[in-house]
């Protein structure tokens, strides 16, 4: 059964964007084609040729967001191979440390402002920090050159995030704060936010339980998104990007319903945020 939704006014103020792959197996435009009916202004995409169910090489991404009218947010890196950054020496790392130059060339080639990487995989084995410093020192040096924001993610061990931060200090390289990821670790829960919000460069807005890494629609789950939001609004944040990915009663329904339910609880928060903003943050402080 189709849902109808009815729409909640956008807060001007606020860009929203959304991820391209939200867990429904399907063609790119057709997933395009529902952020964009579902009223976003932006689209994130994975910098690695679609092979399924139709094949497009990443190089037309840009050419198919704008088709569907849709301004590109960011691109994001592979997702996997982050781990030998750390275990390897810096010169075992150099066809990978090119290849992601390279994506930063791409960044700029096509005007999109913000690459996002990962610090590191699942599993590390024995590393040393400093091959870690030296590869993403370098990888920030290609965001100077090319004016493209490295976004490094705080996924697992977030001490080496903490650790390239204190140790980079670059107009482009920082942080792509993923929401869900942080409210699963009882290290993070906004710290990483509060300590290190000035050098957002990029944001994964999402809701779970507080267990897993759900990836829910915001509003599905527990999270203090409204909380998330003052942090955000703090450093002059505005840009609501949501990665996600539907919960299994939502597989069996239309995905641009899935879509349009995203786009509307997004600006609920925006606009229930930009109505009560010092209740919110009297809410913070009185936890303090």
């Amino acid at each position: 059964m189709k849902v109808k939704s009815k729409k909640t006014e956008p807060a001007q103020d606020w860009t929203t964007s959304m991820f391209a792959w939200f867990g429904y197996f399907m063609p790119l435009e057709e997933r395009l084609a529902a952020i964009r009916d579902a009223g976003f202004d932006e689209v994130m995409l994975s910098w690695e040729d679609e092979t399924a169910p139709v094949r497009i090489p990443k190089e037309r991404f840009p050419e198919l967001a704008a088709r569907h009218h849709l301004g590109i947010t960011n691109f994001h890196a592979p997702y996997m191979g982050y781990s030998r950054i750390w275990e390897n020496p810096p010169a075992e790392n150099r066809a990978y440390l090119d290849r992601l130059i390279g994506y930063v060339a791409d960044c700029a080639r096509f005007a999109v402002p913000a690459i996002v990487v990962h610090t590191v995989d699942f599993e590390l084995g024995p590393y040393a920090f400093d091959n870690g410093r030296a590869f993403f020192s370098e990888l920030a040096d290609a965001g100077e050159k090319y004016g493209v924001d490295i976004a490094v993610e705080n996924v697992t061990r977030q001490f080496l995030l903490k650790g390239l931060l204190d140790a980079i200090d670059a107009e482009h390289f920082g942080l792509c704060y993923d929401v869900s990821h942080d409210y699963m670790l009882p290290c993070g829960r906004g710290r990483i936010l509060k300590d290190y919000g000035s050098r957002l460069k990029a944001l994964h807005f999402s809701d779970n339980d507080g267990h897993l890494d759900r990836h829910w629609i915001p509003g599905e789950g527990f999270l203090p998104l409204p909380d998330v939001m003052a942090q955000l609004d703090a450093v002059g944040w505005h840009v609501l990007s949501c990665e996600l990915i539907a919960a299994h009663f939502w597989q069996d329904r239309n995905p641009r319903d899935f879509c349009l339910a995203v786009h509307d609880q997004v600006n609920r928060l925006i606009a229930d945020f930009k109505q009560n903003p010092s209740r919110i943050r009297r809410r913070k402080n009185a936890k303090k």
